[in-house]
């Protein structure tokens, strides 16, 4: 697939002069920005500071434009009320829910990780538990110390030679419910950051059955509604509620995202106040507009625009595995995958994901999404060209190159096949919010038998937390982190990142 910048400008106009009949004519709209840009003109004696760009720092209006700060403005009468919507933002989110098939919408502009707060607050109450996997994101760790939930965790898929988790395995979670039979709620992380995904659609009919409540962290996913090429979205799978990251798949601002509910499970009302109690009261219409013209553009033009980058990205997938010592899965790691995740696993090369990441940005001025151990991930936005993917290739290409004369240090030699199994999962003494609103105190790891940990430890590889807050210090688990010590290429959460010492409650 060989397509010049003119032949993708092509295709993105013609999505962009498609007409619109097979939508909700509602759908063309962008409330929030139409609001901005009817109170272009006005004469501003409120905030913020710099009064419409009028005040701001040249620096600043030279770095983001005039037009930017012109329209950063407050809840003024006609910019409506976050915390009680009832004009243009009501107006935006109704058409959002729509459009992602959601009984009521919510803006985030605290990310996707407010979203996932206010989900699971809005959900769980104090010492009721709540089922999720090993390896979730912080965010979703935060959600559980906030609302003084009890997690019981569950196995995911873990691909040792990949070296990161695929998704969760059907029969861990039946287990689990089985050991729970109390559990209000299932948390699951789908898709996966890299971009694998598991059919939902079982999954909720058999909690549902259950009477639990299923919650989705869809930072990943919110594109996937929109072509038929992608997995089915949470929602239409039957998932209670749903939080996803505008900023990551759609084209919103960083920081801009959505909290979507479905169905009669949870209780609305206490959604919306826990939604409050965590939203800033200023929030940036900046982002509520990009939220509101990402779902417009999805909605009208997404189809075409997604199909585009899909193509890309699979042009890109085949071209990378006729590069010796590289390699991009597809759907034979998983039935149901995002293709505009590209996953380049350089482990043949016998050098790690990092410095691989390192050799593209500072040889060839290219960023990837992100690296492990053994792979760096790059996704594919209908904003790329295949100049951008060829610009890659030849970067990678360079790379084994360089590699072969020996110009980048192979650093896998000695740890290859030498990361052991994961200990088994600790026994949780005290809740994550009890464990880190307690005193603590420091102690030397191998000091640490029996100890309750007041933080949490992540060693890269695997990615995945072997200690979570509340959780007893065994044997096992100090053996091994006593070798990932010596192993991990990072260690996360502690605050000793040496794993010398560890935090513990203080005995009482």
């Amino acid at each position: 697939m060989r397509r010049t910048r003119a032949k993708r400008q092509a295709i993105v106009d013609k999505a962009m002069n498609v007409t619109t009949l097979a939508h909700d004519r509602w759908q063309e709209r962008a409330p929030i920005c139409e609001a901005l840009d009817a109170y272009a003109g006005v004469t501003r004696f409120h905030m913020p500071g710099h009064r419409g760009g009028a005040g701001a720092e040249p620096a600043l209006i030279a770095r983001l434009g005039p037009l930017a700060l012109e329209r950063d403005v407050t809840g003024v009468p006609g910019m409506d009320d976050l915390h009680e919507p009832h004009g243009r933002i009501r107006e935006a989110e109704e058409l959002a829910a729509k459009a992602f098939g959601a009984d009521r919408t919510f803006f985030s502009v605290g990310g996707t990780t407010g979203a996932i707060h206010a989900m699971v607050l809005g959900t769980l109450s104090d010492g009721e538990t709540i089922i999720i996997p090993r390896n979730i994101h912080k965010s979703i760790l935060g959600a559980v110390i906030l609302s003084g939930a009890v997690p019981a965790f569950l196995k995911t898929n873990y691909d040792p030679y990949l070296g990161f988790f695929k998704g969760i395995d059907a029969q861990s979670l039946r287990e689990s419910v089985e050991r729970h039979p109390g559990a209000k709620a299932v948390l699951l992380v789908n898709p996966t950051y890299y971009g694998t995904s598991v059919d939902l659609a079982p999954v909720a009919e058999y909690l549902h059955q259950k009477g639990i409540i299923l919650l989705v962290d869809e930072a990943h996913g919110p594109h996937f509604r929109f072509h038929p090429r992608l997995p089915a979205p949470a929602l239409d799978s039957g998932a209670d509620a749903v939080a996803q990251g505008a900023h990551k798949m759609l084209g919103a601002l960083t920081q801009a995202s959505y909290l979507h509910v479905k169905g009669n499970r949870i209780d609305p009302d206490r959604l919306k106040a826990m939604f409050q109690h965590l939203t800033t009261t200023s929030p940036s219409y900046l982002l509520l507009a990009s939220l509101d013209a990402a779902r417009r553009q999805m909605v009208l033009y997404g189809a075409d625009i997604l199909e585009y980058a899909i193509n890309l990205a699979d042009y890109l997938r085949c071209e990378v595995n006729k590069i010796p010592g590289l390699s991009s899965f597809g759907n034979d790691i998983s039935g149901f995958l995002d293709p505009t995740k590209v996953t380049i696993t350089v482990r043949e090369l016998g050098i790690t994901g990092y410095r691989a990441e390192k050799f593209l940005r500072e040889r060839h001025g290219i960023q990837v999404e992100m690296s492990d151990l053994y792979n760096v991930l790059v996704i594919v936005s209908w904003g790329n060209t295949t100049a951008d993917a060829e610009k890659l290739l030849r970067g990678l290409k360079s790379l084994t190159e360089a590699v072969g004369r020996n110009e980048v240090s192979k650093d896998l030699s000695t740890s290859r096949n030498a990361i052991p199994d994961l200990p088994p999962i600790p026994e949780m003494a005290l809740s994550p919010r009890k464990a880190v609103q307690s005193s603590w105190e420091t102690t030397r790891l191998e000091d640490s038998r029996g100890r309750i940990s007041a933080e949490v430890v992540t060693c890269y590889p695997p990615g995945i937390p072997i200690l979570y807050p509340g959780e007893v210090l065994t044997d096992d688990t100090i053996a091994y982190l006593d070798i990932m010590r010596r192993l991990a290429f990072g260690i996360s959460g502690p605050k000793d990142t040496s794993l010398e010492t560890i935090r513990v409650v203080k005995d009482l």
